[in-house]
């Protein structure tokens, strides 16, 4: 049986570990589960819940990475394109393919010969391995798949594929990949220090955030996977050490599909500077973004400003005139951190020409840290990291891995079986659950018939939290039990995306998610009505803008 968190962060003290992995993001999921199943004495902390920072605010997208090819940056999207077919592969149940069309206007800087040469690199440097190449269609073709674009000024389109996901159930799905493969794995645990022997890192010193508890966990190599968060870590073992990162905010608006009026994900590009963005549906809403400006502020509280809202508007209305989308429109916003390698040139480089490649860097004390990099691109940035660990491993402490690397070909953690997709389907209709349910649950993968179980045990679970945003009070109950969830916050932000997509973005049934969480976890009336509070709090930031 799985342990739970509490018993996780009790397991930490009087062990020491091969690898302590600092940072529950993406790339530090992947490394834990890298480095566990080669057989590594793995642990890694999130300060936060798992994927809180940059890995749950993204575009939510597993793509190659067409905008770098303006760049020349041919190496990085290679590596994307291999990386978005395994994930295809290795977690279908979050990774699924999703179709652009790419309007091509009359005076564009790019036309129809650029745009059709663009999407044929594309596909070859996916080697034509792809969901399907790219297809080329000529105006009145182009408007029969797109009735929002611009009749008037469209040329052609292009259409080609790229993959959308969950990026905050993905990162968790290497987490408990990670656990399942013999890791210790604990988020709202931060690291307030580094430990030495010497000159060397042999571990950190934490708090755990929910209890006040402070302790060591000692480690044989200490690795920095903590995002935007890395020159902080870089800062307790060199202090005053040159930064490593230039950070880049990137904000992103969510508004009705029906106002977008897309069938497929668009690329737009701003008017006010050229950089392409993308209008991407998600049921029955579309994500449009992303922004990407230098950013100096609160690494805690990134935030959409006015600033960043119209010019995400200006820029979809410019490709999507018919759409003609208002502040109105707006459901909900969102601002991840990119944790991007220092370049030459500092920010005289425009924001976004900056490179999406990682770094890895080994200080003096032996801490390896690991900057830049893309969310499709975690796995095998995980696979270089441990590498070098597993070189360090065996030099200084003549430790060898059991096992090569194994994951590109390795499912992630609730990967279902058709069998087990199908019994999720005929469980959820005898229960009569509805549509928007079932593909939450699916979401879930193996995990779904888990909750549906709870359901047939107790029928009062199988309600829905709300008529509207299809979810069910099983799946609030299990994301406490077995998914980790700690607070109001992770599921209604992170185990699903009520708070992006629901009017109210979930404040009136944060009072039954804080119940029954609190059933679960124990707390207080006084806890469940904090819990509220901060909820609310999220909510506030996020709606900030409005007050600009």
């Amino acid at each position: 049986m799985k342990k739970t968190r509490e018993e996780t962060v009790k397991g930490f003290k009087g062990k020491t570990y091969d690898l302590l992995v600092i940072g529950g993001g993406i790339t530090g999921a992947c490394i834990a589960r890298d480095a566990a199943l080669r057989g590594f004495k793995t642990a890694c902390v999130e300060k936060m819940d798992w994927a809180w920072g940059t890995s749950s605010r993204s575009s939510k997208l597993i793509h190659g990475g067409i905008r770098y090819l303006e760049m020349f940056d041919f190496k990085l999207v290679f590596e994307a394109c291999r990386e978005r077919r395994q994930l295809l592969l290795n977690a279908p149940h979050l990774v699924y393919p999703q179709a652009f069309t790419f309007p091509i206007y009359k005076g564009d800087k790019n036309g129809i010969f650029m745009i059709e040469s663009g999407l044929m690199l594309y596909d070859m440097l996916a080697l034509f391995r792809n969901v399907q190449n790219h297809r080329m269609y000529l105006h009145d073709k182009a408007m029969e798949l797109e009735e929002g674009l611009d009749s008037d000024r469209l040329k052609a389109a292009g259409v080609f594929y790229d993959c959308s996901t969950d990026d905050a159930r993905l990162t968790l799905a290497f987490v408990l990949s990670a656990i399942e493969a013999g890791a210790d794995c604990a988020n709202y645990v931060e690291v307030s220090d580094l430990l030495k022997s010497g000159e060397r890192a042999c571990g950190a010193r934490v708090k755990d955030v929910l209890t006040g508890d402070e302790f060591d966990i000692e480690a044989k190599v200490v690795v920095n996977a903590s995002g935007a968060w890395g020159d902080v870590i870089c800062d307790m073992d060199e202090p005053g050490a040159p930064a490593k990162l230039q950070l880049t905010k990137g904000s992103h608006i969510m508004v009705p599909r029906g106002r977008a009026r897309t069938r497929n994900a668009a690329p737009v590009v701003s008017p006010a500077d050229d950089r392409l963005m993308f209008v991407i549906p998600r049921g029955k809403f579309s994500l449009i973004g992303t922004t990407d400006t230098y950013y100096h502020e609160d690494l805690d509280k990134p935030y959409a400003t006015r600033e960043d809202v119209e010019y995400i508007l200006e820029a979809a209305n410019s490709a999507l005139p018919r759409a003609n989308l208002e502040t109105i429109d707006i459901v909900s916003t969102y601002s991840g951190l990119r944790p991007l390698a220092m370049q030459e040139g500092g920010e005289d480089v425009a924001a976004s020409k900056v490179s999406r490649e990682h770094r890895i860097y080994q200080g003096r004390s032996g801490l390896l840290t690991i900057s830049g990099g893309k969310l499709t691109t975690g796995r095998s940035m995980a696979e270089e990291m441990v590498d070098l660990a597993e070189r360090v491993l065996s030099r200084e402490f003549n430790l060898r891995a059991e096992r090569g690397c194994t994951t590109m070909n390795n499912p992630v953690f609730g990967t279902p079986s058709p069998d087990a997709i199908a019994r999720t389907r005929a469980l959820s209709a005898k229960l009569k659950l509805d549509d928007d349910t079932l593909r939450g649950l699916l979401k879930q993968g193996t995990d779904a018939l888990k909750v549906l179980a709870m359901c047939s045990d107790d029928e009062s679970l199988a309600e829905p939290l709300s008529p509207t945003n299809g979810h069910i009070k099983a799946q609030v109950r299990f994301a406490a039990e077995g998914e980790l969830a700690r607070t109001v916050e992770d599921f209604l932000v992170r185990r699903t995306e009520i708070y992006y997509t629901e009017p109210d973005q979930g404040t009136g049934v944060a009072d039954a998610v804080a119940d029954i969480m609190g059933d679960v976890l124990g707390w207080d009336a006084a806890e469940r009505k904090r819990q509220v509070a901060e909820y609310g709090e999220v909510v506030a930031l996020s709606r900030r803008w409005q007050a600009e």
